[in-house]
């Protein structure tokens, strides 16, 4: 389940994928409203199939990575029928698209986990451009393998959630290599210096990076000094379970204005809340 925006700034939209929906809650909702698709996996206008990344553009419409259909839609403020602004075809290599984002100019950022890049696509353009991943799928710095999540600042750098490789790789603006800054490039453990498949990445106003450390059931928090590394805010209980410490299989991270962290804990089926005051192991969560 992928979270879309700051919760205190609009509504949250969720993408459900395994029910080929978006659902729309407002703050202390507990029933959402179902804004795009209709439950039946389809690829007409009205349907989805698989969505997995989900954005709000600056009118309001809703941007969705229908990944099945290998195809991004947009659903225009209070319709249920979407527009296809880009799809695979000869001219426009789309795979299974696993996490959208989009920036106040109404450019859109997807992570292509099939084909192992980053590409960034313009109003009205329907062919993408590649950021990252321009060499095919490996553990250079110019490569990626099946990355996930991504997340682009206001200054254009480029933080993409390289699973494979189980590193988060950083491309400043214009750059088509990356600088690891966090995990250690095709280590996978349960140490701090390492990941697990990663799977979501998010930065904070003070260049923190938090990662969803999917395999180990985590968040972990970077600071701007790689060779520390990691230190554990949420799940550190180093057990999988349903506490308000625990987690399953995290898939998504979000920040509201007040620096609430929200996270989607995949495989127990909620959204969870942390207070993340201290770097410590013990946070504060409520559904």
């Amino acid at each position: 389940m992928d979270l879309n925006a700051e919760y205190s700034q609009r509504p949250e939209m969720r993408a459900d994928r395994n029910n080929n929906r978006i659902v729309r809650y407002y703050t202390n909702d507990t029933i959402g409203t179902v804004v795009a698709g209709n439950s039946t996996p389809g690829n007409s206008p009205s349907e989805l199939n698989s969505p997995k990344g989900i954005a709000v553009d600056q009118y309001g419409a809703i941007i969705v990575a229908d990944s099945s259909n290998y195809r991004i839609q947009r659903f225009p403020l209070g319709s249920k029928v979407g527009t296809t602004l880009a799809i695979n075809s000869t001219i426009n290599i789309l795979g299974q698209v696993r996490d959208l984002h989009i920036n106040v100019n109404n450019e859109i950022f997807v992570t292509d986990s099939e084909y192992s890049h980053v590409l960034k696509y313009y109003p009205n353009n329907g062919v993408g451009v590649i950021l990252a991943g321009n060499y095919g799928s490996g553990s250079a710095a110019n490569q990626l393998s099946s990355p996930y999540g991504n997340f682009v600042d206001g200054n254009e750098t480029l933080y993409v959630a390289d699973t494979g490789n189980s590193r988060v790789q950083m491309y400043l603006s214009g750059a088509t290599s990356g600088t690891t800054v966090a995990g250690i490039t095709s280590s996978s453990g349960s140490s701090l210096m390492q990941f697990n498949s990663p799977i979501a990445v998010i930065v904070d106003n003070n260049g923190y990076i938090y990662v969803a450390d999917y395999g180990n059931s985590r968040i972990i928090k970077w600071t701007t000094n790689y060779s520390m590394g990691g230190i554990c805010v949420v799940g550190c209980t180093g057990t999988v379970g349903v506490a308000a410490n625990q987690l399953d299989s995290p898939r998504d991270l979000k920040f509201d204005a007040a620096g609430n962290l929200y996270v989607s804990d995949q495989n127990n089926h909620r959204i969870q809340k942390y207070t993340i005051q201290q770097p410590t192991s013990s946070c504060s969560a409520s559904k």
